[in-house]
């Protein structure tokens, strides 16, 4: 009888609190946790959105560097804290669904670790050649070339299940030709080495490698976003091109521990949509090479699990396996 009543006490508490909790959440600066180091895409995406996310919710919010082992570290760093909606993660598509299969001893399971709070952007990339060392035009002429070429091409990547390796991988296997990955740490030394001729092809974050195009030292074939880019207009989609099956976006979002008070979370939602959805945002990304993603918060759950599905799918459909 005790029991019950005890029982019965903590649920009317419960209960009582959830106003309480609504009412004066948040009463104290928000930490938004990077799981990368400083500037990548998931790190200025994450700096465009704290200053208007802290306006939305009348609280600082404050983006904190935390790298280590693809993500993992981050990851790990958030979800141990408490479900309290004042640490979130900025997470990448790339953690969501290749991490797990990556290092299947860390026992990650995103869909049910996490929350989803919103998507706050997509980075599309570009596909790329030095147009002196391996002069093509089209994509079509790059799949050509692969399959005349008896030795095969090379192909950048930033390790096994990085956005570059899965990309290039799955081009392989939809056009039907051969090439060889060429791991790198990072964009900056893969894009010296396809501008110097060391490797022919490269899926490069549209921010890091637009530069080079425009200077006319790399040369763009297609690009892994649903429309042209307005930076580069002429730059066709991988569907316009003939590989449809390649259209995946490589995307971000913000998400809290699960258990956080479905109240926070729903402030959360609403705050990162008004943020996303907005003009200034918008632009700001779009200067970036970025794409503003917005998912209406009622559709985020479904999201998640259509696109995790996706990218797991196509991770498997290149053989990728656990280091």
């Amino acid at each position: 009888m005790a029991l019950m009543k005890a029982l019965a006490t903590a649920l009317a508490a419960t209960v009582l609190a959830s106003p309480a909790v609504a009412d004066t959440w948040p009463s104290k600066p928000i930490t938004l946790l990077v799981p990368f180091s400083a500037g990548g895409p998931t790190d200025f995406i994450a700096r465009l959105v704290a200053e208007p996310l802290s306006r939305e919710l009348g609280q600082q919010v404050i983006v904190q560097n935390k790298p280590g082992a693809s993500g993992n570290v981050g990851y790990q760093s958030v979800l141990n804290g408490p479900a309290d909606g004042y640490t979130l993660m900025h997470n990448t598509v790339g953690m969501q669904a290749i991490n797990p299969l990556m290092y299947p001893s860390a026992k990650m399971q995103p869909l049910t670790d996490y929350v989803p709070v919103g998507t706050t952007g997509a980075m599309p990339n570009l596909l790329v050649v030095n147009p002196e060392r391996t002069p093509v035009k089209t994509l079509a002429d790059l799949v050509q070339r692969g399959r005349a070429t008896s030795h095969g091409l090379s192909y950048a990547t930033f390790g096994p299940g990085s956005s570059p390796h899965v990309y290039g991988a799955l081009l392989q296997k939809l056009a039907k030709f051969d090439a060889v990955g060429v791991a790198y740490k990072g964009s900056a030394n893969a894009v010296t080495d396809v501008i110097g001729g060391q490797v022919d092809f490269l899926f490069d974050s549209m921010s890091t490698s637009i530069g080079q195009v425009q200077a006319g030292r790399l040369r763009a074939l297609a690009i892994t976003s649903a429309h042209r880019s307005p930076l580069l207009p002429d730059v066709p989609t991988l569907k316009e091109a003939g590989y449809a099956g390649l259209d995946l976006k490589f995307w971000f979002s913000l998400q809290t521990p699960a258990g956080t008070p479905p109240e926070v979370v729903a402030k959360l939602r609403t705050a990162v949509a008004n943020v996303v959805a907005s003009d200034a945002y918008r632009k700001a990304m779009q200067e970036r090479g970025a794409e503003a993603l917005s998912v209406p918060p009622s559709e985020l759950d479904a999201f998640f699990k259509r696109e995790t599905a996706q990218w797991t799918d196509a991770a498997q459909a290149v053989g990728l396996k656990a280091e």
